[in-house]
């Protein structure tokens, strides 16, 4: 049984991190054309538009994280009826959804003048808010049985399909982009592209598990019900904490700084956020793995697996946000243009913020396989609070910009969850290793922390340096700055990490996954 969950383990991070990078660069493609066809205040009208369907992502209130988490134990004990009565429940749950997304989203709509500064910069913003929230109610539909595949730890199965639409996606935005330069025609296609997604998962899932048409009427305990309509109600503060923290950025921005600068810091954005979606599928695709484990009570290797986890999510954080940190101006000039280009101090909060939310990946996922929901939605509640205070104060208040807003983000991630989050896995999760939670937050997360942000500035200061004596033109400035940052933090990664445990546990991975391939 543990060869099968390495195995899964291994499938599903390795075929999730190609195909987000294959996505990623996907994206990239749409992007630069439709910075080229439609401009900046578009772009940051379209940015502005996401963080408004992920506030409005709230309605699902965690429900598919909940169910995922309750379809576990069945299905590792092969009780299909009440499989598929949970998928029965999501179902319900999920058309419910769908059709509060869509109220909400139109009642919104008088507010928009209030919340783009230049709102009359762009013609027929209402018309391109309808179909943007079309896109999103959309997706609430039939795609709930991704949520068995996701359970079941074949999570890549619904990823490839995924990646085949938005390849069919990017082709046509592209195309009507270059053709009609129309940016109705561009959110129509996605539209689309997401109906004929979501139905083909749905028909591959049928297909798969023919039993849920076979106890098709089956319906959930009242027992289990309870239990589920009790870690939604936790996941409700979790949602308010995530949205607060990482989807009101743009909407800060375009509110007290207009669109253009939403636009200048959607490249940044886009960049980070495909970083980020890359490292959360390797480290977070564990979690129906991580779950297995658990239930089948393996207790003494759980937190062997968790430092592991953290250890190898440190490893991986380093050296992306040292590429980040070297990189990120000579990449935008490159590629959007000097206009595009931010301060370096900004840069560097973008990089920091990054580094240290990236760093709660690991306890993340074991909140999800442990089910820690409601102590964790408690904590979001505070969190939302918190983000939201600091993030007005240091924006309005210290007129600090797109850097204000992420230290705010910051801040409030070291001053909540940093420490709640571990805490919680070491004494509700481990339980007889609470005592060992101390040893974990100060010396294995402040001590790492700290000492490698310490020698990413360093490394990156350095190569600042040869870069003023050596003129490179951009292009080779940027693939040297990139090879000598990824060089020294190997060299300081193997030098200070290369006799720990989990440091090997990572190689040995990779020989497991070259075997794999």
């Amino acid at each position: 049984m543990k060869s099968s969950r390495t195995h899964n383990a291994l499938i599903n991070s390795s075929v999730l991190a190609v195909l987000q990078v294959l996505t990623i660069l996907l994206r990239f493609v749409t992007q630069t054309i439709f910075i080229h066809y439609l401009g900046k205040k578009y772009l940051g009208l379209n940015g502005l538009f996401l963080n408004i369907i992920n506030i409005l992502g709230f309605a699902d209130l965690g429900i598919d994280t909940s169910i995922v988490y309750a379809l576990y134990k069945p299905l590792a004990e092969h009780d299909e009826e009440k499989v598929t009565a949970l998928m029965n429940l999501f179902r319900r749950a999920y058309n419910v959804i769908g059709l509060v997304v869509a109220g909400v989203g139109i009642i919104l709509l008088p507010f928009l003048p209030y919340l783009i500064k230049d709102y009359h910069a762009v013609s027929h913003i209402p018309m391109y808010y309808l179909l943007y929230l079309a896109n999103a109610v959309v997706s609430y539909f039939f795609t709930y049985k991704r949520s068995l595949l996701i359970a079941d730890q074949q999570e890549y199965v619904s990823s490839l399909n995924q990646f085949n639409f938005t390849l069919l996606q990017t082709v046509f935005q592209a195309a009507v982009l270059f053709v009609f330069k129309a940016y109705s025609l561009y959110l129509w296609v996605a539209i689309i592209c997401t109906l004929l997604s979501n139905l083909r998962i749905s028909r591959k899932v049928d297909k798969q598990y023919p039993y849920l048409a076979k106890h098709k009427h089956e319906r959930v305990s009242h027992e289990e019900f309870i239990s589920i309509r009790n870690n939604v109600a936790g996941m409700i503060g979790a949602r308010i904490g995530s949205v607060v923290v990482r989807s009101t950025d743009n909407l800060l921005l375009s509110t007290f700084a207009g669109l253009a600068v939403v636009g200048i810091y959607s490249n940044y954005l886009l960049i980070v956020n495909s970083v980020v979606s890359v490292l959360t599928k390797l480290v977070s695709s564990v979690t129906a793995s991580i779950g297995n484990l658990i239930v089948e009570r393996e207790d003494q290797d759980v937190r062997r697996v968790y430092l592991d986890h953290f250890m190898i999510n440190f490893f991986l954080v380093t050296l992306t946000a040292g590429c980040l940190l070297t990189a990120f101006n000579t990449f935008i000039q490159l590629w959007a243009g000097p206009n595009y280009v931010l301060p370096t101090v900004t840069v560097a909060v973008i990089v920091i913020n990054y580094f240290v939310d990236m760093l709660r990946q690991t306890s993340i996922t074991f909140v999800s396989a442990y089910g820690l929901f409601v102590p964790n939605g408690k904590k979001s509640v505070f969190e939302a609070i918190i983000n939201l205070a600091l993030s007005l104060f240091l924006l309005v208040g210290c007129h600090l910009g797109i850097a204000g807003v992420l230290l705010g983000t910051t801040l409030t991630n070291l001053l909540v969850n940093s420490w709640f989050e571990p805490w919680m896995i070491y004494s509700r999760g481990f339980r007889s290793q609470r005592q060992r939670f101390k040893r974990f937050y100060f010396r294995t997360y402040w001590v790492n922390m700290v000492f490698m942000l310490v020698v990413l500035f360093l490394i990156n200061w350095g190569i600042t340096w040869l870069d003023q004596m050596l003129h490179f033109n951009l292009v080779i400035q940027l693939v040297f700055n990139l090879a000598v940052m990824v060089l020294s933090l190997l060299i300081v990664l193997t030098v200070v990490y290369g006799r720990a445990p989990s440091y090997q546990y990572m190689w040995n991975l990779v020989k497991k996954f070259r075997k794999i391939i």
